[in-house]
């Protein structure tokens, strides 16, 4: 196969981790996820923690920085911006070694020049709950709650850093959802996608 790099968006507790995973064992490329924290550090001088605890979440706003001291009054770069041009570069060397999946982190449209194949992944609000009380040990309201909190925070700095909008089918190339299709089924499609373009579109 060609390079190929896939990039996956996904609503929180839909399973884009595992799927993610699994899509780069069944098709022996790289996969990175928490990766690109330690890369982006590594170009930034920030720290691993500060990155991790900032992942995926808008912090530029005017209020938000001056409270967390990370802007300045002086026109230099605030903390926020460093990181995020930090990950942007991450992200591009990452897909500059060959082919990849990435998760998250407006991969998609940091490498638009590259023409990555693109996926959403998606789940009806019971199946996420059943997997974020399985996996972080919370009740059903506090996984609910937790979920609606994560997708807001999501789609806000996919808003905000991607100047698309987070979730719309229009963006990706195949969307799935993981309560219909297995997540077995899921990789096929997306390997037969990528290899027979438009084959599936927004299933």
């Amino acid at each position: 196969m060609e390079k190929t790099i896939i990039t996956i968006g996904r609503q929180f507790g839909a399973g884009g981790r595992e799927l993610g995973k699994r899509l780069a064992e069944t098709l022996d490329i790289p996969y990175y996820d928490k990766e690109i924290i330690e890369s982006a550090a590594a170009l930034s001088g920030l720290s691993k923690e500060y990155i991790a605890q900032n992942d995926e979440i808008v912090t530029n706003s005017f209020l938000y920085s001056l409270v967390m001291g990370t802007r300045t009054l002086t026109g230099q770069k605030t903390v926020e911006e460093i990181k995020m041009d930090a990950q942007r570069e991450a992200i591009k060397e990452i897909a500059a070694k060959g082919s990849c999946v990435i998760i998250g982190r407006t991969a998609d449209y940091t490498l638009k020049d590259e023409k990555p194949f693109r996926v959403f992944l998606s789940a009806d609000e019971e199946t996420r709950i059943q997997r974020v009380c399985g996996r972080d040990n919370l009740s059903e309201k506090d996984a609910m709650k937790k979920i609606h909190k994560m997708d807001k925070l999501r789609a806000a700095y996919y808003n905000e850093y991607a100047d698309a909008a987070w979730g719309k089918a229009d963006n990706y190339d195949l969307c799935i959802n993981l309560s219909r299709i297995t997540v077995e089924k899921a990789i096929d499609m997306i390997i037969m996608s990528v290899r027979e373009p438009n084959c599936f579109r927004n299933i």
